[in-house]
């Protein structure tokens, strides 16, 4: 009996195996004629680790922009992708066959580098299409309101406290970035409070740029990787707005820019043809 059952339950899962494939690959929503099928909602879920509600709006927008850009006749070769990654890697001071091996030994798929370069471009070419109708420039009334608002972001501190995580292991400081007070072998740790005048202008700007209370980036430092948690800033003083106005034109500019490209998106959202064909 027991034999027979164990037949019976093969049987059916075998029979069952092209259903579920058949699930999987199913089509949930239509956006525009364009499918998104209930695994690339699952995978979106799981991969981001966001509710499926944020995944489905994710890949509606994202159908939305592989229209546009289809539309617009955005693209993007593989001469391109391959220039872009020369250029990345002149700026470090390496070649790309040295580029290449250092992210194999992150652990970096190279065929997956170059999917990522290549949505980059493919995504500023798309917003540059966008972004066709030119801003007119500000007067200096508007930039000094816009300074006004925004005066943190146009301040330095004379002092920022750091707690700074260093490794040979980039991975191991990827981990202490999720879980601060974990125990992980081959970490440095150390307290600081760095004087602003002392700092480069690059890492002067990271740490400025990062909120209290997060990491920076992971930044390459000799033969070891360095993260810098920052705990708080002191003393901090407005710059001139005439020392800084060229900082706050661009800041404009980039607030005006995402301002219309969200605009724009939005537009395309609301006007899209959606069709739930099976609910996730």
């Amino acid at each position: 009996m027991k034999k027979i059952f164990s037949t019976i339950l093969l049987c059916l899962t075998i029979l069952s195996a092209p259903l579920l494939a058949g699930l999987v690959d199913a089509v949930s929503i239509v956006v525009n004629g364009q499918p998104i099928t209930l695994y690339e909602i699952y995978k979106t879920q799981k991969s981001l680790g966001i509710p499926k509600t944020k995944a489905i709006e994710l890949l509606i927008k994202k159908r939305i922009k592989e229209a546009e850009l289809k539309r617009l006749g955005v693209t993007v070769d593989d001469y391109d992708v391959n220039m872009e990654i020369e250029r990345i890697a002149q700026q470090n001071g390496i070649d790309s066959l040295k580029m290449r091996t250092i992210l194999a030994k992150e652990g970096v798929d190279w065929s997956e580098y170059k999917k990522r370069v290549k949505e980059r471009l493919l995504q500023e070419r798309l917003y540059k299409r966008v972004l066709s109708t030119k801003i007119e420039s500000p007067s200096d009334e508007t930039l000094k309101e816009y300074y006004k608002l925004h005066i943190n972001e146009f301040s330095l501190p004379e002092k920022i406290e750091v707690v700074e995580y260093s490794s040979r292991d980039k991975r191991a400081l990827a981990a202490v970035m999720k879980n601060p007070l974990a125990s992980i072998p081959g970490i440095s740790q150390k307290s600081e409070n760095i004087e602003t005048k002392n700092l480069n202008r690059q890492l002067l700007s990271l740490l400025t740029k990062t909120p209290k209370g997060e990491f920076t980036q992971i930044i390459p430092v000799g033969g070891e990787y360095v993260t810098f948690l920052v705990q708080g800033f002191t003393n901090r003083k407005p710059l001139p707005f005439e020392e800084v106005k060229q900082q706050v034109f661009a800041k404009w500019i980039e607030q005006k820019q995402q301002e219309a490209i969200e605009s724009h998106f939005d537009k395309l959202r609301a006007a899209a043809k959606i069709k739930v064909v099976r609910t996730p």
